[in-house]
C-alpha cells in the first residue's frame, strides 16, 4: 500500500461496520429504504470531502495506527490474521485481538460449548490476559493461533474467570490479570484491576462501563463479548 499515514480517527470505531455507519444520517436512512444503496453512497464520497476506507484498508491503517501507538506490540503477535472461514465469533475477535494486547480494549468472552455427551459447559474469560499466556507460552494458555485456523476449538477452563460445568456440579470462579472477581448475593460481577470500573453481567445495569454483543457461531456456539475501555490500564 505505499506509505500509509495514520489515521487517528478510525481509532474509535470498533470495525468497519460502525466505521461506516458513522456517515449515515438519519435522513438518509429516512429516503433510502436499501441498507446496501446507502451504503455503496457513502462509500462514493456523498456524505464526506475525505476519503472513504475499503474494509481492508481500514483495518490494514488501524492496525498501523495503534502500531504507531505502541511499537512495543509487534503485529506478528496477533493470531487473528490467520482466521479462516468467516465464523462471526471468530471475526469478532479477531478485530478486538489488538486492542486487547495494546491494553486500550479489555474484553471478556461468555461463551457456552456443547459437549460430545449433550451437556454444556460455559465459563468467562479474560481475552487479554488468555491472548497473553499464549504469547508468554504458559502452560496450559489457550492456543489462539489454532482457534483462528480452525484447528482447535475455543473451550472455556476451569483456570477462567468462572467456569461451570453443571452436569458434574463444578462452578469456579477466579481473578485473572487483569479482573477481580466479586459475588454479591447471586450475582456475579467483575472490577477491572486497573481503573477499578465494575463488568456487570446482566443488562439491568445499564450499558455503563461495558458494551455487550451477542454472537450465535457455527463454530463457538453461543457467545456474549462484554468490551470494556479501559480507562487506566494495570
Amino acid at each position: 500500500m505505499g506509505t500509509i499515514r495514520p489515521d487517528f480517527g478510525l481509532l474509535q470505531f470498533d470495525n468497519y461496520s460502525d466505521y461506516i455507519k458513522s456517515f449515515i444520517s438519519i435522513k438518509d436512512q429516512r429516503y433510502i429504504e436499501s441498507s446496501k444503496a446507502i451504503t455503496q453512497f457513502v462509500k462514493l464520497g456523498y456524505r464526506t470531502t475525505t476519503k472513504i476506507y475499503e474494509s481492508d484498508e481500514f483495518n490494514y491503517i488501524k492496525n498501523k495506527t495503534l502500531e504507531l501507538i505502541n511499537p512495543r506490540i509487534q503485529l506478528s503477535l496477533q493470531c487473528g490474521q490467520y482466521i479462516k472461514g468467516n465464523d462471526p465469533g471468530l471475526k469478532a475477535l479477531a478485530e478486538r485481538e489488538l486492542p486487547n494486547l495494546l491494553q486500550k480494549l479489555s474484553t471478556i468472552i461468555f461463551l457456552v460449548v456443547r459437549q460430545p455427551s449433550g451437556f454444556d459447559i460455559s465459563g468467562y474469560i479474560d481475552y487479554t490476559d488468555s491472548l497473553h499466556n499464549y504469547n508468554l507460552h504458559m502452560h496450559g494458555a489457550t492456543n489462539w493461533k489454532g482457534v483462528f485456523e480452525g484447528k482447535c476449538k475455543l473451550r472455556p477452563k476451569p483456570t477462567d474467570l468462572s467456569y461451570y460445568d453443571l452436569h458434574k456440579k463444578l462452578v469456579i470462579s477466579n481473578n485473572s490479570g487483569n479482573y477481580q472477581t466479586m459475588h454479591f448475593g447471586q450475582s456475579m460481577v467483575f472490577m477491572h484491576k486497573g481503573d477499578h470500573k465494575i463488568i456487570y453481567l446482566d443488562s439491568h445495569h445499564g450499558t455503563g462501563a461495558v458494551r455487550r454483543s451477542m454472537i450465535q457461531d457455527s463454530a463457538l456456539g453461543t457467545m456474549i463479548l462484554y468490551d470494556h475501555v479501559v480507562r487506566k490500564p494495570v
